[in-house]
């Protein structure tokens, strides 16, 4: 018979209860725990033991099971949701999830029903959140860049893909020195569009320089068109758009070889004018991958194949350093 059959005495109930208190103000938790378990098995379930089960399991820094035990009563929404919630709050700022923290507070606060004793503490904790995260983000900020830095020094691509996308992640605006990477002949170009779409990201309006494919040029991030939504962009892809119900196959090719194209090339983009030489390019690509015959028509056969060129050793740069 399981002790959950079992109905547990009032008397030695409340002994268990004692002792497991008494253990608790003695800091002796692993003890208050074991008694406070043997309660919730015979069904005591009151919020009294599993207040002082958690206090126990964040003591002896067991917080994923806190975490899993908090977040299971809260979702039980009883009387004591509001001292749950506070300690839960408790629990992820010792867990450094200052993100999460400061979301619940807010949500709770915002609503208007957060118990008077209880708005105090919770503004506290999301104050506190709020500097902590601020302090943890400067220094990964400062540690993926100088890891970032040492990544070009040392010409290692993949690395520096991997710290700029980390980098992108934080909250923390670009700084001048991740900003000059965009001139630094060591950065590879897949790594400067991805820069430079992070420091569009953060808003930046003052222009910034960039040094790409020997092309020196000033580009403002936020006034500049997103990847695909360029004016050259929208014309190749309306040129190739027949593909896609002609030949799937082909169409899925050329489109990832345009992709490419314009990632590797980014914030560069070609002159609008040529988007019909792009797209003959790209498909006649496409029909030399896929081994099929078919004559493509150009104009300015010089430009076809230097875009032909282009295209191709856009998808070898932005293979080698991501891997679809």
């Amino acid at each position: 018979m399981k002790s959950g059959d079992i109905i547990l005495f009032p008397k030695w109930q409340k002994l268990l209860e004692e002792e497991s208190i008494a253990a608790i103000k003695e800091r002796h938790f692993d003890e208050a725990l074991e008694k406070l378990n043997l309660l919730i098995s015979y069904q005591v379930n009151n919020d009294e033991v599993f207040t002082g089960k958690l206090i126990c399991l964040m003591e002896l820094e067991r917080y994923e099971e806190a975490q899993d035990l908090c977040e299971s009563l809260l979702l039980e929404k009883n009387d004591n949701y509001y001292q749950y919630i506070h300690i839960y709050l408790t629990l992820l700022f010792q867990t450094n999830q200052y993100g999460l923290l400061m979301e619940i507070a807010s949500t709770e606060l915002e609503s208007g029903k957060v118990p008077e004793s209880l708005i105090a503490p919770f503004k506290q904790l999301y104050e506190m959140s709020s500097k902590m995260r601020i302090d943890l983000e400067i220094d990964r900020s400062n540690i993926y860049l100088d890891s970032l830095y040492d990544a070009v020094n040392q010409d290692n691509h993949i690395e520096q893909w991997r710290l700029i996308n980390k980098l992108s992640k934080l909250e923390m605006p670009p700084s001048e020195k991740a900003v000059s990477l965009l001139v630094n002949e060591h950065v590879h170009p897949l790594n400067k569009s991805a820069i430079f779409m992070w420091i569009q990201g953060k808003g930046v309006t003052k222009p910034v320089d960039i040094h790409k494919f020997g092309i020196h040029i000033k580009m403002i991030p936020v006034d500049t068109p997103a990847l695909e939504e360029s004016a050259i962009a929208k014309r190749v892809y309306a040129s190739i758009s027949n593909l896609e119900q002609k030949n799937p196959s082909l169409f899925q090719l050329v489109e990832s070889l345009f992709k490419h194209y314009l990632y590797v090339l980014y914030p560069i983009s070609p002159p609008e004018s040529d988007a019909e030489l792009i797209a003959e390019a790209l498909v006649a690509i496409g029909n030399e991958y896929l081994n099929i015959t078919e004559e493509t028509f150009s104009k300015s056969k010089q430009k076809h194949t230097r875009y032909i060129n282009e295209i191709k050793t856009s998808d070898m740069l932005y293979s080698s350093i991501i891997d679809e």
